[in-house]
């Protein structure tokens, strides 16, 4: 009989910051904002398979994928100001840098950086 065993899930947590344009609604101007995050150490990895499966099959899936791994990285404490940031319409996050955190935690996750 083969036996596969899982490894323990105790990671640290994975630090990044943000740093992005927001307007400011009282002087109209842009001002840059750099707030700090904490991802899981781990997440499940049928999640990173199914990620994996939706980068071949198009891009509706892959944005799916995309907000699942972020649903499910970002600690619980700091998934609120996360999203908030995201959802919110006075900043400016482009698709391109969501994509690069997702890569970069993607990266993480697998232990395999390219």
């Amino acid at each position: 009989m083969k036996e596969f065993r899982v490894p323990r899930a105790d990671r640290p947590p994975l630090d990044f910051q943000l740093t992005y344009d927001r307007l400011d609604k009282d002087s109209g101007e842009w001002v840059e904002v750099t707030d700090k995050f904490k991802a899981r150490g781990v997440v499940p990895g049928n999640l990173l398979v199914s990620l994996t499966a939706s980068m071949a099959a198009g891009e509706g899936l892959q944005a799916h994928e995309l907000q699942r791994l972020l649903g499910q990285a970002i600690q619980p404490e700091f998934k609120e100001q996360f999203f908030k940031v995201l959802d919110d319409p006075d900043t400016a996050v482009p698709i391109e840098t969501l994509g690069e955190i997702v890569e970069w935690l993607a990266e993480e996750y697998a232990n395999r950086p390219t």
